[in-house]
């Protein structure tokens, strides 16, 4: 009995330390997080603000420093300029700088009027005597404003969607291209969400400013509204882009339906005359 009493008494010890080392280990986790470098993180490029038809602005953010614990941080920041129309392609100076984190953002002013530019922004994040560190490179399209309206600044993209033929059972959605711009169109993709089908590509064709693909989509109902979601993915100066659109349509009546509905009318037309005539 005693031994059995003995046996409680340490199991019941024993349960009482489990707070106690819960909270221990609570206590290590953090410090050996911290001393492993997982506090090392990165500066984040927010956005890109056209501000005139030549100007821009580059901003990014610094993390929160009860989360960085980093003490030096190198910037590097590529611009490429691209014209539409003289098909020339300008790699400006790299801008390279060290910051503690008070530096965040930078202005580029270039000769030609809205234009595009691929901006890359790259950095190094590290903690003195700490071998680990952090690295990060994301590549983000811009494109200035029109010289006529400064405030109007297109949106950055060589793409354009558009609904085109649309009848009462198919429709027909054109992937506009530029084509004088320096990218490699890897993929085009255009889906009905409806139905969760792809458009069958019927066919590619050029103009002076477009490469235009058309994609079909036929066996549809009439006047039903659809849900189009295109994605074009290319690459530009080894940046792989993906670009996203989403837009709705409605397909027309049935010619059936306006047939009848035509015959309809025209029939009521003759029935009120004929009253007419006999009353």
């Amino acid at each position: 009995m005693n031994n059995h009493c003995s046996y409680l008494s340490c199991i019941h010890h024993h349960l009482l330390l489990l707070p106690l080392l819960l909270l221990l280990c609570l206590s290590v986790i953090p410090l050996c997080y911290s001393q492993n470098g997982y506090y090392i993180t990165q500066p984040t490029l927010t956005q890109i603000t056209p501000l005139n038809s030549t100007a821009f602005t580059i901003t990014w953010q610094f993390p929160n420093s009860s989360f960085d614990q980093s003490d030096l941080i190198r910037i590097y920041i590529s611009i490429f300029a691209f014209y539409n129309g003289y098909n020339s392609t300008w790699d400006t100076t790299n801008y390279t700088f060290t910051t503690n984190k008070t530096i965040t953002s930078l202005t580029k002013n270039y000769d030609f009027v809205n234009a595009f530019y691929l901006v890359c922004f790259s950095s190094n994040s590290t903690i003195t005597n700490v071998t680990q560190f952090v690295a990060l490179s994301t590549c983000q399209l811009t494109r200035t404003c029109t010289r006529s309206n400064s405030s109007v600044c297109p949106k950055a993209s060589f793409i354009t969607v558009l609904p085109t033929q649309i009848s009462s059972n198919s429709f027909i959605i054109t992937v506009y291209l530029l084509n004088s711009l320096p990218y490699t169109l890897t993929s085009t993709q255009v889906q009905l969400i409806n139905t969760n089908t792809y458009g069958t590509q019927t066919g590619t064709t050029y103009n002076t400013t477009y490469i235009m693909q058309s994609f079909l989509f036929s066996n549809q109902q009439p006047k039903t509204t659809y849900t189009i979601n295109t994605i074009v993915n290319y690459t530009i100066f080894t940046t792989a882009i993906a670009e996203t659109y989403n837009f709705t349509l409605t397909t027309s009546r049935s010619s059936i339906l306006v047939c009848t509905s035509d015959r309809f009318i025209f029939g009521a037309s003759i029935f009120a005359i004929l009253l007419m005539k006999v009353f």
